[in-house]
């Protein structure tokens, strides 16, 4: 959220909503699914879209979310979210793979 300070001059971005994800862990001892970060993070973009569904929605984050599936989930969105992020200098970013067969290996060429 974009807000301007008065007594320094200029606007700051403030966070201004947090979700707890708890780790990996956690959800073996309480015997649950455990949900990805990537996963909570597109929950929550969704549903800031829908909040502010008029206003153009551009995320910073760090290099935890330069996931492939993640960025993809958030183009398709009605309204696409923008995403800035830190993705390696050899990221090839092209079509996404074909989901893989549970129980088969990968063929070799």
């Amino acid at each position: 959220m974009l807000v301007p300070i008065p007594w320094v001059g200029w606007t700051w971005a403030l966070p201004f909503l947090t979700v707890l994800a708890p780790p990996e862990r956690y959800h073996q001892q309480c015997r649950r699914a455990h949900k990805k970060l990537t996963d909570w993070a597109r929950q929550m973009l969704v549903q800031v879209r829908r909040w502010v569904s008029q206003r153009e929605l551009v995320v910073v984050a760090d290099s935890s979310f330069a996931v492939l599936t993640l960025l993809d989930a958030l183009r398709h969105v009605a309204q696409p979210i923008t995403m800035i992020t830190r993705l390696r200098l050899d990221a090839a970013l092209y079509e996404l793979a074909p989901a893989r067969l549970s129980g088969r290996r990968a063929a070799h060429a």
